[in-house]
Parts: C-alpha cells; sequence; structure tokens
C-alpha cells in the first residue's frame, strides 16, 4: 500500500483539532480570526441565496463543533497558568449555548 504525505495545510488543520497547536494560537488564531472568515463567507453565502437569517447559526454549526473540540483538547494539554485553560472551556460552553439558543429561537 502506498501512503501519501498530507499537506501541510491538513496537517496544520488536524493539529489543530488534536489539540497540538498551543492555547494561545488555538483559541486566538482559530476560535476568532478563522471564526470571523467563516462567519464572513456563510453570511455572504446565505445573502446571495436569500436563505432565512438564521441559517447562518446552522451553518455555522460544524465550524463551532470543530473548533470547540480543538480549542478544548489545546485547553487539556496547555502547561501554562490553569486560569487560561479554565477560561478558555468557558468561553467555548458559553459560545455552544449561544449558538444552540440562536438556532432554537432565531434569534
Amino acid at each position: 500500500m502506498i501512503k501519501r504525505k498530507s499537506s501541510t495545510k491538513n496537517k496544520y488543520f488536524s493539529e489543530f483539532f488534536d489539540g497540538k497547536l498551543s492555547l494561545p494560537h488555538s483559541y486566538w488564531l482559530f476560535g476568532v480570526v478563522y471564526s470571523i472568515i467563516v462567519g464572513i463567507i456563510i453570511a455572504i453565502i446565505v445573502v446571495g441565496f436569500g436563505m432565512p437569517d438564521k441559517t447562518i447559526n446552522v451553518l455555522a454549526l460544524p465550524w463551532l463543533i470543530y473548533i470547540s473540540i480543538g480549542i478544548w483538547r489545546s485547553s487539556d494539554k496547555y502547561k501554562g497558568p490553569k486560569f487560561w485553560s479554565i477560561l478558555a472551556k468557558i468561553a467555548i460552553v458559553l459560545s455552544v449555548i449561544q449558538s444552540i439558543g440562536s438556532i432554537l429561537v432565531g434569534v
């Protein structure tokens, strides 16, 4: 069987998901910067296809699950002050609650 080398980009996203990237990198880059980019792309798609606003939250759910798992795992491996690990997990839980609430209530 021939093994293919995974591309650097795939490895990067896989390492994030496995929690192998640092907590600051995971939280700020994936949780904030990349999430803004994903949100903009989803909003453009929703507006472009004339979908209801509630669709944004539904389409963003897979991304939310992905980053939540990656950040949670990264915070489990974090060697710095426990305070930051706990705050990251609190932010994840609040974000998931807010997103699910937005889907159910449609706010």
